[in-house]
């Protein structure tokens, strides 16, 4: 059944996709029309602009042309005169070029060169630099003057760079004297050169104004720098510019090169507007199309919305026939429960599974589905195809289809396990209250209302607690219903203000009061905000009655208090009575030393020495107890400092040695140097003289005492040192002794020296310092001591 839901949703998400099929096609139709129309529009364009073009470089052309040759003609009278009188004076010179300065020419100066050395300067002032200029010192212009000279003709070249100072073009024009004023027939005077100021000729023609609204280059387009661009960027003549050659007055001429400022697809700004325009159209063309598809699309998409909640939902879902009762549509939420087949549901009616005894609701729901339209809710019971019944709850409305048939859409929950949970929580609210009211005498549940404090509900353990019954404390504001101690009754109004306030969450907070048997009691009372079935705010919380471990408490802390003054006492007298042994002592063995001096007989120098070492070890078992009782007592004074090991563990290895050597035992040591730790270096060096006179004093003969560094495997930032022997070993099961004071474990009948007290104050030396301290053993191998203490890094 539910492969068939599926199936059918998404049948209707396949439909869906082509719903804008139409809008699609008719959309990839638009886009090579809207291609080709538009490459006709820039087409035509372009060809547009090329002719606005190619029309304001000929106007520029032509007065390029103009001013050009007239400034040339200009020098012709003046060659004349010069070929006459070949030994013009400079003033005379002078007076014949002024006049063609005086009209709109764009003439620079005119300078005339006799055998090729310019003599004549018009006007002089400025051009100075020029006079004596041999032409034949100049390469790339003496070119020009001999080609001059041999086509006895003009010749335009430029632009050059001038001697006095910026460029210009020029005309040369070669002079030949006359017959009459030579022997040679048409004999070479020399050349005249007219020098045209650029920037004027520019400015005057108006290719500078034109410049500022096209890119403009000019190139020469004959002689020797055929090619060469002089105006402009050669990149011009490679964006397909509009051409035109200006003609020189020596037959040569220039090609001019033009193109709209940034190209020719910036200048055609009409484009875009021409393509905004196709974008428009398309999209007024399809956006009747989209809006259609957009309406059957929302109505397919609520047809599949309804069809998705009838298919998915959890709650039964049907249509009947209004007259008849049968069934024309249902979901599988209504058809699962009744055991059916859909092909033998769709042959039933309501009537068909519904229990007759339900008939007279049934006439009374369809009495009101036909006055208001719609029934429900209605609780009744549906037969399953096994006979079987189970509750269902039915809402209902009336509608109509096409053809005005009245039909009944009805939502029909299956409401069974409802009600079982109901049951079990109904059964779950019964046994939480009977655990309530049996939560044992020292606790009591209980609400009130935060603002009034009256009491709502309290636990049957009340009476115990605050010795009134359940049925007093009801309807009693809490602060009346026992003795309350003032300061526990502020505490309480405090801590219910703030928690109406909603300033506080939950807290625990004791109180104290007279029971009305007249003792002392106190409870612990817990609070938090809670809303009563009404919905206003309550707290709520549990007392419990604390007064006998309060007592407890006490009674602990008196102990403890006792036995720290036992332990202080206990410190005091063995600091006290290791004082006054060590007089004695100091006394014995310093007559005993005394006696070693005066060279007794053999045997009495044996019970001297034996009561000197008595006398010692009874010293440092009595240096030791007063060790012991110092750190107990807490008066040890440590200095913690940077501390190198290294020398100290040489010491302590010195010290040792002697012993060392009686039994064989070698020492080795490795990895301590230069390392440096933060500790009290006299209390470090006693831990360590401690520890590896140990290892000497409990190893075999000919045993190793190794002792060692590495990094802590447990805490970073710690050193551990290790001392490894060989001796016998300890057993697993005695090492947790092996640090208590006065505990040798297994050593005290092995006749060597000792007082058990070494590891006992080796440990709390290590920890007083920040380390700790710890052992490993096995029988018949050896033992290794290790203390782990902090590392002092360089700073």
């Amino acid at each position: 059944m539910m492969h068939n839901a599926a199936a059918r949703f998404l049948s209707c998400l396949h439909n869906r996709q082509f719903i804008f099929l139409p809008v699609f096609v008719v959309g990839i139709c638009l886009l090579p029309v809207g291609f080709y129309v538009d490459h006709l529009h820039t087409r035509n364009q372009e060809r547009d602009l090329r002719d606005a073009v190619f029309t304001r470089l000929s106007l520029l052309r032509a007065t390029l042309e103009g001013h050009i040759t007239s400034n040339a003609q200009l020098v012709q009278g003046l060659v004349a005169s010069v070929s006459v009188e070949p030994d013009l004076p400079a003033d005379k010179f002078a007076q014949l070029a002024q006049y063609l300065f005086k009209g709109r020419s764009q003439l620079r100066n005119i300078g005339a060169a006799p055998d090729l050395i310019i003599k004549y300067m018009y006007p002089l002032e400025g051009n100075e630099a020029a006079i004596g200029l041999n032409f034949r010192h100049h390469p790339k212009q003496l070119q020009a003057v001999l080609r001059a000279r041999d086509s006895e003709s003009l010749i335009f070249d430029g632009p050059v760079d001038l001697v006095q100072g910026g460029q210009g073009f020029i005309a040369r024009i070669p002079v030949f004297l006359d017959r009459h004023e030579s022997r040679e027939d048409h004999a070479f005077w020399g050349v005249i050169s007219a020098v045209i100021d650029v920037d004027q000729l520019y400015r005057a023609s108006g290719l500078l104004v034109l410049a500022e609204e096209f890119d403009i280059a000019l190139r020469r387009n004959d002689g020797p720098e055929n090619g060469t661009v002089f105006f402009g960027t050669s990149q011009i003549f490679d964006q397909h510019p509009v051409l035109l050659d200006i003609s020189l007055p020596d037959n040569g001429s220039w090609q001019m090169a033009a193109i709209p400022k940034g190209g020719w697809s910036a200048a055609s700004g009409e484009s875009i507007l021409f393509r905004l325009g196709l974008i428009l159209t398309g999209v007024l063309i399809l956006l009747p199309l989209i809006a259609i598809a957009r309406f059957h699309q929302k109505n397919q998409d609520s047809e599949t919305r309804l069809r998705t909640l009838f298919v998915m939902s959890p709650v039964g879902i049907a249509l009947n026939d209004y007259a008849t009762g049968q069934f024309i549509e249902f979901n599988d939420a209504l058809l699962a429960p009744t055991g059916y087949t859909r092909e033998e549901f769709l042959n039933l009616t309501y009537w068909d599974i519904t229990p007759r005894e339900y008939a007279a609701d049934e006439a009374r729901q369809l009495e009101s589905l036909q006055a208001m339209g719609s029934f429900g809710p209605y609780r009744k019971e549906y037969i399953r195809k096994d006979g079987s019944r189970y509750q269902v709850q039915l809402n209902g409305v009336v509608i109509r289809d096409a053809s005005g048939r009245k039909l009944i859409w009805s939502i029909i929950e299956d409401i069974t396990a409802r009600l079982q949970a109901e049951q079990a929580l109904r059964e779950s609210q019964e046994r939480y209250q009977r655990l309530v009211e049996d939560i044992g005498g020292k606790f009591v549940i209980y609400s009130h209302k935060a603002l009034t404090g009256e009491l709502t509900y309290i636990s049957s353990g009340v009476d115990k607690v605050f010795g009134i019954t359940k049925e007093e404390a009801i309807g009693r504001f809490w602060d009346r219903i026992t003795n309350w101690h003032p300061d526990s009754l502020d505490h309480a109004y405090s801590v219910a203000t703030q928690i109406a306030q909603g300033k506080m969450d939950f807290v625990q907070f004791e109180m104290s009061f007279v029971h009305p048997d007249g003792s002392e009691h106190t409870i612990l009372a817990s609070a938090h905000p809670a809303s009563d079935a009404n919905g206003d705010l309550c707290i709520e919380g549990i007392a419990e009655d604390i007064t006998e471990r309060k007592a407890a408490e006490e009674a602990l802390i008196h102990a403890r208090q006792e036995a720290e003054r036992a332990n202080q006492a206990k410190s005091q007298f063995l600091s006290s009575m290791s004082h006054e042994l060590r007089t004695p002592l100091n006394a014995i063995l310093g007559f005993s030393q005394l006696m070693e001096l005066e060279d007794p007989r053999s045997q009495h120098l044996k019970y001297i020495k034996e009561i000197r070492n008595a006398g010692t070890h009874l010293l440092a078992l009595i240096n030791e107890v007063l060790d012991l009782a110092r750190i107990e007592s807490g008066r040890i004074d440590l200095k913690l400092e940077p501390v190198e090991i290294g020398p100290i563990i040489e010491e302590c290895i010195s010290l040792v040695q002697t012993q060392a050597d009686k039994l064989g035992v070698q020492l080795v040591q490795a990895g301590v140097a230069g390392k440096v730790l933060h500790t009290d270096r006299i209390r470090f060096k006693q831990v360590m003289l401690n520890l590896i006179s140990n290892a000497v004093k409990y190893n075999r003969k000919g045993g190793t005492v190794h002792i060692g560094a590495s990094a802590s495997p447990d805490t970073t930032g710690n050193l551990r040192i290790l001392i490894t022997d060989t001796g016998n070993g300890i057993a697993t099961h005695k090492m947790a002794e092996l640090f208590q004071p006065f505990n040798r474990l297994d050593a005290t009948n092995s006749g060597i020296e000792g007082t058990g007290i070494g590891l006992s104050i080796t440990r709390q030396i290590v920890e007083l310092m920040g380390g700790t301290v710890g052992a490993d053993s096995e029988l018949g191998v050896g033992s290794t001591f290790w203390i782990e203490l902090p590392v002092e890094y360089a700073r």
